[in-house]
């Protein structure tokens, strides 16, 4: 049981890191709070790195692996304002709730597992726990998460998205996917001179859409989902578009690769003409200055309820009196890099739903943030156990 002192630490911290508005690529004031919170905390190493990830350490009094609890701090913008019950980034607290842009999506569990392993005696620590406030996650996932694991080297990692405080061990991939379909131009008068690339992309849609796609008994189906589309030229003046670009939102089961996506497509419309696919590259303009650019592709993964460390994580959850319950993740999350692409043991755990992410009205209930913080407590005390 938390004292009443750390409960409205966390719950104080929490509003204090909503109120500081962190877009991607703007992440500056958010990151210059938990580092003062964390140095305030008595964290034995904290550092904010050339990309600006925050990162804080703990040293245990004992030998053992290194364990890292991983947070973004980036939100999407806010929509529909005039929608929204109070401002969201005031942070204020009615019906049992901190509301706000970023409490559930992720600075609520974030704030947590800064207070958590904050207030874990050393002599209850084995190893070295490391926490990060990772920048640009809304954006791509993973990339941020690259350049912290390069400097801290764990040995286990814990993606601290909401989950119900559940005990995540996978999650599905993620793709962005561009398909262009090409045509001729010629002036819209006389379209029998051309060869419109609209019309073509449309059977190029019907096969997508039609499209079989893995699945997994654990994560579930896979998705292939057009989002958005645009003709060139466009605006078009009494012209036949010369080409059709669409992109596409495609989930993926732990079993896919890069070449197995990009195959699947090139044999669904094996028999159109006039198309190209690839992944769509994302470039993150950090507020340090730096870049980061890859392609944005992302790995499914899942753990064996069995592994080993997977049941440390469960021992761990019920010292702090949570039953877990095993999960998996519908959306992405910087676990795709961990476990997906560097094959370090990974698994989710935080407090509140990701059903709250990017809503209208988002909040996160006071009473799950703070069995966020036991949680977090229980899984430090214990995950780097012999």
């Amino acid at each position: 049981m938390l004292s009443k002192e750390i409960q409205e630490e966390a719950i104080t911290f929490a509003q204090e890191v909503v109120r500081a508005n962190s877009l991607s690529g703007h992440e500056d004031k958010v990151a210059r709070v938990i580092e003062q919170k964390m140095r305030t905390l008595g964290y034995d190493q904290v550092e904010i790195d050339a990309f600006g990830n925050v990162i804080g350490k703990r040293f245990g009094k004992h030998p053992g692996p290194t364990i890292l609890f991983d947070g973004h701090m980036d939100v999407v913008p806010v929509t529909n304002l005039d929608t929204w019950r109070s401002d969201p980034f005031a942070a204020e607290i009615y019906d049992g709730k901190i509301w706000g842009r970023g409490t559930s999506d992720m600075k609520g569990p974030l704030s947590a597992a800064v207070i958590a392993l904050g207030h874990v005696p050393a002599e209850d620590i084995y190893g070295t726990l490391v926490v990060s406030g990772s920048i640009g996650e809304e954006m791509h996932e993973g990339a941020a998460l690259e350049k912290v694991m390069a400097q801290v080297h764990p040995d286990f990692v814990v993606i601290c998205e909401p989950n119900g405080c559940c005990l995540g061990i996978g999650q599905k991939g993620r793709a962005g996917i561009w398909v262009e379909v090409f045509g001729k131009p010629a002036h819209s008068s006389v379209p029998h001179l051309g060869d419109n690339a609209m019309y073509k992309a449309v059977r190029v849609i019907d096969c997508l859409h039609q499209m079989l796609l893995p699945s997994d008994p654990v994560l579930g189906n896979g998705v292939m989902e057009l989002i958005d589309g645009i003709s060139s030229p466009y605006p078009s003046l009494s012209t036949i578009p010369v080409s059709f670009r669409m992109r596409y939102d495609r989930r993926l089961m732990h079993t896919e690769t890069m070449e197995s996506v990009l195959e699947s497509i090139r044999l669904t419309l094996a028999d159109l003409p006039d198309w190209e696919a690839d992944f769509q590259q994302i470039k993150i303009q950090t507020y340090t200055g730096k870049s980061l650019e890859a392609p944005d592709f992302h790995p499914g993964w899942l753990m064996d309820p069995n592994n080993t460390w997977i049941q440390k994580a469960y021992k761990g959850l019920q010292k702090a009196g949570i039953t877990p319950t095993y999960t998996t993740a519908l959306f992405c999350t910087n676990g795709s890099y961990s476990a997906g692409i560097a094959g370090v043991p990974t698994m989710i755990f935080g407090p509140s739903t990701g059903l709250l992410a990017h809503c209208v009205n988002e909040n996160i209930e006071i009473a799950d943030l703070l069995q966020g913080v036991e949680g977090y407590m229980g899984l430090a005390t214990e995950l780097g156990r012999a």
